[in-house]
């Protein structure tokens, strides 16, 4: 009779007698020497050779691995989708691993230049391939469904597991050779903070965009941008909901607790519109940037082009990039100088503007506004706006004019005494939008005066509204805080806003929102100042810019150590999923209590 394990196969048999665990320490061990020794010629190509030939191993082991056999009575649906599920994330690390090596093998056969980052790409490549190795090892047998199913429960921590997996894909994509215009300038730490920047609709860059990347490295940016603006789960759920299929009652319950839906029947049509109203949008800011790029001829020349227009290579490029870009209020620009060229352009500063707020005020507002728009033309008759919208309106409005003024005020003779006297009121007020969501210049933010610089800084602690791209307390947690101290001022029994009390849970929330993220900055400004040795403001600046998601810089960013860029990476994945999500995926389950234990009164002030 043939043996079991030679009737299964020969790759059974590899996988059995290499299994993943001692491949991956083969891995690390040859990966070990090969990182000390660095780029030499004969001995590079052995070792590249030896590392692959321990991914093969890994890899079918990983593949032969099956998850945990299903429960009795499971329906043969779920079965499948948990075999589907199992394949992909194998298959996900696999081709990363692969990617991995294959990058290895190209700095050492394609011929390059003997450039002093060929050392540090090549051991990015080898480095990568053991953290995914190692990543896939601890996911191999099946084990990453049962935690990914535990998590899909709990909406805060799937929200902040769906946007750090989406960064660490991104971040590996964009250390490839088919990424980066120059192979030898790839480094891990500056991808995943790129990536990290993109999926948090950030800003922050370390690298100009334009001359760094390729059009595929490009394209994943933008889309990361894309992904980070809807939000994953949102858009998983649209391609459901576009295609006529049901969601499942967890899943949908679970979303509309993401998404702050008003029940669960209103989640498909919300979903609708969220697709909707941001590919409407962005198709029309495209349209409008396009009419002012297309005229422009040194739009075409290469991004090694000295001229500060040259980057996109194409006018259509540039205005799909900056419309995404804007919309979801990442701020990233295919520019050197971002958009500081363009600063007398009209047309494009109104239309970036104009995409900021639309994205910045949040899907809901936008919804309702477009419901009360149509029943208005249809009707005609008004209907009143709800508290939420009438407050994110409000604050966003008084926030851009007193923003406006502040900026050209404080800044008529400096930063903007290059422009025109119009074209410094267009540029104050394009900063006081920019500013709060979304990081896009038009003059350069680190020759501003110190005074400017702080005012800037509250701005984009506040930044925008929820439900939207931005990031920040948000504009109506803001309000709330004015309203609890106007009433204590004034003695009243509850906040009051537009004739309307405010419940104790949201007064509370706004507070623990506020003072998390107050938190949150002051430690990572502190950890900063350890590890840097810039100006104190100009760090400080750079931490509240990827708080608050903007991706303003002082112009000290890509002067940062790896230590420092992984700091603010983090502060920016903090910013974006929010200081109280963090809190409650930390979180256990609240324990019920049938008992109060006695007041005591304490001195405050």
């Amino acid at each position: 009779m043939q043996p079991a394990s030679a009737a299964k196969g020969p790759a059974r048999l590899w996988g059995r007698l290499i299994p993943a665990t001692v491949s991956l320490a083969a891995l690390v061990a040859v990966t070990v020497v090969d990182t000390v020794a660095g780029v030499v010629p004969i001995a590079s190509f052995a070792l590249t050779g030896f590392q692959t030939l321990f991914v093969v191993p890994w890899a079918i082991s990983l593949m032969l691995a099956r998850p945990p056999p299903p429960a009795a009575g499971t329906p043969r649906s779920r079965r499948i989708r948990t075999l589907v599920g199992h394949y992909t994330i194998t298959l996900v690390f696999v081709a990363l691993a692969t990617g991995c090596m294959a990058s290895k093998l190209y700095l050492l056969i394609v011929p390059l230049d003997a450039a002093a980052g060929l050392d540090a790409a090549y051991r990015t490549y080898g480095v990568a391939a053991v953290v995914v190795a190692a990543l896939g090892r601890l996911s191999g047998g099946g084990s990453a469904l049962p935690f990914l199913a535990r998590v899909a429960q709990h909406p805060a921590r799937l929200m902040a597991l769906s946007f750090g997996i989406a960064a660490l894909l991104g971040g590996f994509v964009l250390t490839t050779p088919l990424a980066l215009r120059d192979a030898t300038r790839a480094s891990f730490v500056d991808g995943l903070f790129t990536a990290v920047s993109a999926v948090c609709v950030t800003g922050l860059a370390v690298n100009d965009v334009g001359r760094t990347y390729t059009y595929f490295g490009q394209g994943v940016l933008l889309a990361l941008i894309q992904i980070g603006g809807l939000g994953i789960m949102v858009l998983s759920a649209s391609f459901t909901v576009l295609a006529g299929r049901r969601l499942q009652v967890r899943s949908s319950a679970v979303l509309a607790e993401m998404i702050d839906a008003d029940s669960i029947a209103g989640l498909r049509s919300m979903i609708r519109a969220i697709v909707l109203w941001t590919l409407a949008i962005e198709l029309v800011g495209a349209a409008l940037l396009y009419a002012s790029y297309v005229h422009v001829a040194e739009l075409a020349y290469d991004p090694a082009h000295p001229h500060p227009l040259a980057g996109p290579a194409s006018p259509l490029w540039a205005a799909v990039f900056h419309s995404v870009s804007a919309f979801c209020n990442a701020g990233f620009s295919l520019w050197r100088t971002n958009l500081e060229p363009w600063a007398g352009s009209y047309g494009m500063n109104v239309t970036i503007a104009a995409l900021i707020v639309a994205g910045g005020i949040g899907f809901p507002v936008l919804q309702e506004l477009g419901r009360r728009t149509w029943r208005r033309l249809l009707r005609r008759r008004n209907e009143r706006l709800s508290l939420h919208a009438r407050v994110v309106l409000s604050t966003t409005g008084i926030l851009i004019v007193s923003g406006a003024i502040g900026i050209a005020v404080l800044e008529w003779g400096g930063a903007l005494g290059h422009l025109s006297w119009p074209e410094r009121g267009l540029a104050a007020v394009f900063h006081s939008v920019s500013t709060r969501t979304a990081g896009f210049n038009t003059v350069p933010i680190g020759a501003m005066a110190p005074a400017t610089l702080l005012l800037v800084m509250a701005l984009m602690f506040i930044g925008g509204s929820p439900g939207s791209c931005a990031g920040g307390i948000k504009t109506s947690t803001f309000l709330v805080l004015v309203s609890i101290f106007r009433a204590e001022r004034r003695g009243l029994p509850a906040p009051v806003v537009f004739g309307r009390e405010l419940p104790g849970a949201v007064q509370r929330k706004a507070l623990v929102v506020s003072f998390l993220s107050a938190v949150v900055v002051i430690a990572a400004t502190f950890v900063l100042f350890a590890l840097e040795r810039h100006d104190p403001l100009h760090l400080a600046f750079e931490v509240v810019s990827a708080f608050g998601t903007v991706g303003l810089s002082a112009g000290v960013t890509a002067e940062l150590g790896a230590p420092a860029k992984l700091l603010i990476a983090l502060v920016m994945f903090v910013g974006r999923t929010g200081p109280l999500t963090l809190a409650l995926a930390a979180a256990d389950k609240a324990a019920a209590t049938t008992y109060r234990l006695p007041e005591e009164r304490v001195m405050i002030g």
